[in-house]
């Protein structure tokens, strides 16, 4: 099951969300690999939630609430620069232990996540892709903008 949400969040809570990730001074952390750690890519990361870790849940609360969220295991942002050609992270799974995977696009581009065995989903910001977390995904970066930043989502709604 892959469900796409467009405008998941009304544009006056989307809005200032998107200002504050895609901002100068929002705190984003260089990470050795994309899929695993020195696997020879990198992305830069921002976790929201992980753990009892939780800088600035209240930015991204709204789409917990929208999503009704019971449990969760981690909310972390990627941030992955433009490159030259689209560079795939590799099909990986986020959190077997949790039933679901959302991930939310916060700026609109020419990357795209890719669903192994099926679908492709462009990035579109205010999107939001909802799916089984068992199902393998890829994300790719882009080429036409300076970055590509989601938010991705794992957890339960029981």
């Amino acid at each position: 099951m892959v469900k796409i949400v467009d405008n998941f969040l009304p544009e006056e809570i989307f809005r200032p969300i998107q200002k504050k990730i895609m901002s100068n001074d929002f705190p984003w952390y260089f990470g050795d690999g994309v899929v695993y750690k020195k696997d020879g890519q990198y992305q830069f990361y921002h976790y929201f939630i992980y753990e009892e870790y939780r800088p600035f849940y209240y930015l991204i609360e709204p789409c917990v609430k929208a999503l009704g969220v019971k449990n969760i295991t981690r909310i972390k942002a990627n941030l992955n620069p433009k490159t030259v050609f689209h560079r795939g992270g590799g099909y990986h799974i986020d959190d077997p232990r949790m039933p679901l995977t959302s991930i939310f696009y916060i700026n609109t581009n020419n990357g795209w996540t890719k669903f192994k065995g099926g679908c492709k989903v462009k990035c579109v910001e205010n999107r939001m892709v909802i799916f089984d977390s068992n199902i393998k995904h890829c994300g790719f970066t882009c080429t036409n903008k300076q970055r590509k930043v989601v938010l991705n989502f794992n957890y339960g709604t029981n």
